[in-house]
């Protein structure tokens, strides 16, 4: 087909498409053309007397194959025939398409090679018969020149996402899938990525290029024709969460994260598609960083594939019939093998035990304990003969090789590797034939990366005090340290399976199987980092209780569990899935000393895929909750975006209603639903020790609210703190909200920032303010008019020490009211926070005044306002005014220029009560930092805190700043320094 789209007949057929009058201007064109390309034209008379078939002729003598072509798409553009450009263009990249052999080359000899589930085609078809059609659906030749589609292939590791990538790959190149609907496609791999530092998009790709095919840069013309597989994003080794640098520049040498993180978010070549393989790290890692993807989700075999595989894998009917009765009378190894990998590792224990005779009996209460019955079936099967001294030897070099990987993310090795860590040719066709190891040409790879994995942990039993130490393979330690710090998955998974093989239960089936002792320190070692790890500096070492809960389980030693879970306090953990639930659920429940906990769970109580019990799941949960009540002094519990069915729900209000629970602070953020709300709300009330109740951005019914206000209304109740931001309070429900603060004096911060409040709302809750220390009012729809009920309690409320207005339409107007009110020596307010309120210079008038005769008032804060340097200028005067007692001022994003740093350098010198001020996100240049930095250095001045961001100046100016803050011990200079607490008061940090 190649021969006959460049041959004359191949042009013919296209100069037939051409009218009478495109035809003749087609052969005046031709006279001049041939020059671009650097080649001769045809005389002239051969020309004008040439029929098209004969032109056709013409073309392919003097221009022999793709030449004529390239002389031929050049006129056909000219002619404005895109549609002949486009339709030959096609056919030419279809019809000869280099790339796409070598595709289908290299990846049949991957499937040959590297599948460890070596099934027939027609059973690997029926059981992806599904995501087969679903992703020819998704990528439909259809959808050609519309918006390009993201597409997520998601499910667990081991569960089938890598085989399905390849084998759609294989099946591309073979012309059996969507072979109208992309060109080109390019698999980019994950761990084949951390190899390279820096290129472009081009020469990542040409890395896999035939020199005979067109030129690389060509296939961009039409983009929406390419499609982008990304597989194993979990094993990079850097973060893809950019959101600066990006790139849109495939010609562009940028490093490789860039190039990556800009395919994915789109910003190069948008028009192109994408495939992305992501398990539930990678969810969570990645998932934000995709434009509109489409999810299609692998879930693993069925019962009916089960039986089929162990059909194809035993051959022999009575033989496949007993493994698969054994497995299916055994429930948790059952559900494993809904997973390819552990399918078959289970066949090859079976396999091998049926061979020597023996009982089947594989232990799989934990991974590590499946993977240890599957390699004490291996050795059994190809060391039983040997001498301990031998196997030990052979075992040892083999776990180097494995663990010297994983540390160098190496996974194809070279005959070097294995000659460097003493496995010799002999070794490796020994554990070849004993499926470890398997073989493509001169290089070996492990007949699956977790075999690897398991066989790298295995390392460091059969490590000896005499060994020679490679510098490439970390300690236990180290190990710990990464595993449970968000190391790269296979070296964290290495961890875990450390863990796991700790357990001394473990450690006697291996030493009984091996036939010599192993190391018994590991898990002294463990438990000394973790301890270790525990004491760090939260801003330095951040634990990730997602690996560490996760290792722990492989233990399944509740002593160990205890020892290690009572060094922490704090625990951060988020729950996406039912094994997270068992996993998280057994930890905690053997925690005593914690302290603080935030949760995040989701996606498990409304989820039925894996047809798991409701009674199973709410029994975990259960558990999980124990801990409110099993640990000493647990105090603080912050809820994130949790979904709870109702069930579920009444056992977390259980648990809280308990006496024993002694919970202070209570944070239930952006809540799927608190069901009825009676059981959540008794749970509060029967809590005596409960004083903080944070419900940001759960919305609450009319009826909750109501339900809320009686609760508070009970003498029992002991709330002091309740935060209820942007929980869908209306005005018509702010009157019932201030009946409570009449009869509840214990509450004394309340906080409705975000709700839809407006002017009515303060209008007809004449005590929403009255009696109350904070009030947090921010973003609350209020105007000027709002201002004047503001100011009567101002007066009125003799205990109101902050009061936060910002991001309300006050203007300068409303500020003029509070002022009357803040002037008065009866006002005790002590913290006024107007960010974001419309402000122009005209209102620090009215504050000059209040500042001069208010000597209560400590903090003022400006941010996000018109203050400008006019604004600031009268502010300064107020601040050398021997009343003024302010001790903060805020004046963040106030459009402030370096020609007020002369006010505010004299303000400096001569207040005496000016502890912090913040100037962040001004443009104040070099000349307006220094005239601060020398009034700084004044020795009148007491500043203690300034706001500034020092990396968003010039060096010379970061110099400066740095230098007088080494000069003055007391000063801080710090970009955003009053964020943190803000937040607390907010309500979103804990």
């Amino acid at each position: 087909m190649a021969e006959f789209i460049f041959s004359d007949l191949g042009l013919f057929c296209y100069l037939k498409e051409l009218r009478k009058e495109e035809f003749w201007k087609f052969k005046e064109l031709l006279k001049q053309e041939p020059l671009k390309f650097e080649l001769k034209p045809i005389p002239w008379p051969e020309l004008t007397k040439a029929s098209r078939e004969g032109l056709a002729k013409l073309l392919d003598k003097h221009y022999p194959g793709k030449q004529a072509w390239e002389v031929t798409l050049s006129l056909f553009v000219q002619l404005n025939r895109s549609d002949l450009w486009t339709k030959a263009r096609e056919e030419i990249r279809n019809k000869l398409n280099p790339y796409k052999s070598h595709m289908k080359e290299k990846f049949h000899l991957v499937w040959e090679k590297e599948t460890c589930l070596q099934v027939p085609d027609d059973f690997y078809t029926e059981t992806t018969k599904k995501e087969y059609e679903e992703l020819t659906a998704v990528y439909t030749a259809e959808q050609a020149g519309q918006p390009s589609l993201t597409v997520v292939l998601q499910g667990s590791q081991g569960v089938g996402k890598t085989t399905l990538l390849r084998k759609v790959m294989l099946e591309w190149s073979e012309g059996n899938l969507w072979k109208e609907r992309f060109t080109f496609i390019f698999f980019l791999n994950g761990c084949e990525m951390n190899s390279i530092t820096e290129m472009s998009l081009v020469e990542l790709l040409s890395r896999d290029w035939p020199e005979s095919s067109e030129p690389i840069e060509d296939i961009f013309s039409q983009p929406e024709r390419i499609l982008f597989i990304m597989d194993g994003l979990e094993e990079l080794k850097f973060d893809l969460d950019l959101d600066t640098n990006l790139c849109t520049d495939w010609r562009q040498q940028r490093p490789t994260q860039v190039i990556l993180s800009s395919l994915l978010r789109k910003k190069m070549l948008p028009e192109s598609s994408l495939l992305v393989a992501l398990g539930v790290i990678g969810m969570k890692k990645s998932f934000y960083l995709l434009w509109h993807p489409k999810y299609i989700t692998l879930l693993g075999l069925s019962e009916y594939h089960q039986k089929l595989y162990f059909s194809h894998f035993f051959q022999d009917k009575n033989k496949a019939l007993r493994a698969f009765s054994f497995v299916r009378d055994n429930k948790s190894l059952f559900d494993l093998c809904h997973y390819p990998l552990i399918c078959w590792l289970v066949c090859m224990c079976i396999k091998w035990q049926l061979e020597r005779g023996e009982d089947l009996g594989i232990a799989c209460e934990s991974t590590t304990l499946l993977y240890v019955s599957f390699f004490t079936s291996v050795f059994k099967s190809g060391f039983e003969n040997y001498p301990p001294r031998q196997s030990r030897a052979q075992l040892q070099s083999l776990c180097t090789l494995a663990v010297e990987g994983i540390w160098t993310d190496t996974f194809v090795f070279h005959p070097g590797d294995l000659k460097r860590n003493g496995v010799w040719e002999s070794d490796a066709s020994v554990w070849v034939g004993m499926r470890l190891l398997q073989r493509n040409g001169d290089r070996f790879t492990f007949i699956h990366t977790q075999v690897q994995v398991f066989c790298a942990a295995m390392f460091y039993l059969l490590r000896q005090p005499q060994d020679n130490p490679n510098p490439a393979i970390g300690t236990v330690t180290q190990l710990v340290t990464a595993t449970v710090t968000q190391a790269p998955i296979y070296l964290s998974q290495t961890g875990v399976f450390l863990f796991g093989l700790s357990r001394g239960k473990i450690t006697d089936v291996l030493e009984t199987s091996f036939g010599f002792l192993l190391s018994k320190e590991i898990k002294q070692e463990i438990t000394e980092c973790l301890q270790s790890l525990s004491q760090s500096d939260p801003n330095q070492v951040v634990v990730s209780f997602h690996e560490l809960f996760n290792s722990l389980f492989e233990t399944q030693e509740k002593e160990f569990i205890t020892q290690v879970m009572d060094f922490f306090e704090d625990v951060n953990i988020y729950i996406n899935s039912i094994d997270d639930l068992a996993v998280s659920a057994f930890c905690l429940k053997h925690s005593q000393n914690l302290q603080k906990l935030h949760l995040c769970i989701e996606n498990v109580f409304l989820d039925d895929r894996r047809n798991i019990s409701n009674n199973e799941k709410l029994s975990l949960w259960r558990d999980l909750c124990s801990v409110f009540t099993t640990s000493r002094n647990f105090q603080v519990l912050d809820l994130d975006n949790c979904s709870l069915d109702e069930a579920s729900q009444t056992i977390l209000c259980k648990a809280l209603a308990q006496p024993i629970c002694r919970l202070q602070k209570l944070v239930y953020n952006f809540a799927s639903s608190l069901q009825n709300g009676v059981d959540f709300f008794k749970a509060i009330l029967h809590n005596p020790h409960l004083k903080y109740l944070n419900l940001h951005g759960t919305n609450l019914s009319h009826g909750e609210v109501r339900q809320l206000c009686q609760m508070l209304k009970h003498s029992m109740c002991n709330i002091e703190q309740l935060m209820l931001g942007k929980c869908d309070i209306t005005d018509e429900v702010c009157k019932g909200i201030a009946s409570v603060l009449v009869c509840n004096q214990k509450l004394k911060l309340l906080s409705l920032i975000e709700n839809p409040v407006r002017n009515e709302g303060v209008m007809k809750a004449d005590k929403l303010i009255d009696c109350v220390s904070l009030c947090r009012l921010t973003s609350c729809c209020l105007t000027s008019v709002a201002c004047d009920y503001i100011s009567q309690a101002l007066l009125c409320n003799k205990s109101l020490s902050l009061l936060d207005l910002g991001s309300n339409f006050l203007e300068d107007n409303g500020v003029a009211s509070l002022c009357e009110a803040l002037k008065h020596p009866s006002c005790n307010l002590q913290q006024l926070w107007l960010a974001g309120c419309y402000l122009t210079p005209i209102c620090c008038k009215d504050l000059y005044a209040v500042l001069i005769s208010n000597e209560t008032l400590k903090t003022l804060k400006l941010r996000d306002n018109k203050i400008q340097d006019a604004g600031v200028r009268q502010l300064c005067e107020a601040l050398k005014h021997p009343n003024c007692k302010l001790e903060n001022l805020g004046l963040e994003t106030c459009q402030l220029t370096s020609a007020c740093c002369e006010d505010l350098a004299s303000a400096l010198t001569v207040c005496k009560s000016l502890r912090g001020l913040n100037l962040d996100w001004n443009s104040l240049d070099y000349d307006g930092v220094l005239v601060l930095c020398e009034a700084l250095s004044h020795l009148d001045c007491t500043l203690q805190l300034l706001g500034l961001d020092k990396s968003a100046f010039d060096e010379e100016t970061q110099f400066l700043l740095t230098a007088v803050e080494e000069e003055n011990p007391h000063l801080t200079i710090l970009h955003q320094p009053w964020e943190n607490d803000e937040c607390r008061i907010k309500g979103v940090l804990v």
